[in-house]
């Protein structure tokens, strides 16, 4: 036993395995008189949160491994390390989406004041330029744009088959 002075906990996980809440459980919990009280906790660990979905009596072993990225195995009922998720094609088009906004809102805001500085010192030919570049910059946009829609769709209408 490791970090604590307390040898059981009372720990609610949620469907995935995490651990959502857990209670102090200051008594044997392997004593058949204590089945009762064992009870009771487990019940207080399930008013705790909605999100409990598997309430049980852990040792302080497991407790420690919960709280250094471990999760609940559906299987055993024993800690094992926490692998995230890929993530989803929907997850990875915002991401690029967002990307590519700031990229295009950076670059915007670039012309915008390069423009203004042409205009200012009457530079004609500079600011013809300009909006040249502005008006590639909005076709770039829209082609890259329209690109990570139809990699979504490909990779969403592919999952459904």
């Amino acid at each position: 036993m490791a970090n604590t002075n307390v040898d059981y906990y009372a720990a609610g996980f949620d469907a995935t395995g995490k651990r959502v809440c857990s209670l102090i459980c200051d008594f044997n919990p392997t004593k058949e008189k204590n089945e009762d009280k064992k009870a009771e906790l487990l019940d207080k660990v399930k008013a705790t949160s909605k999100d409990v979905a598997i309430a049980e009596i852990i040792t302080a072993d497991d407790f420690i491994q919960y709280l250094n990225r471990y999760v609940r195995d559906t299987n055993t009922g024993k800690p094992v390390e926490y692998v995230p998720p890929e993530p989803t094609a929907e997850e990875i088009a915002t991401s690029k989406q967002a990307a590519l906004d700031a990229e295009y809102t950076s670059a915007q805001q670039e012309l915008g004041q390069s423009l203004l500085v042409a205009n200012l010192n009457g530079d004609t030919d500079t600011a013809a330029s300009i909006q040249s570049e502005y008006s590639d910059l909005n076709a770039y946009y829209k082609e890259q744009s329209d690109a990570i829609t139809a990699e979504l769709t490909a990779a969403t209408e592919g999952s459904d088959k």
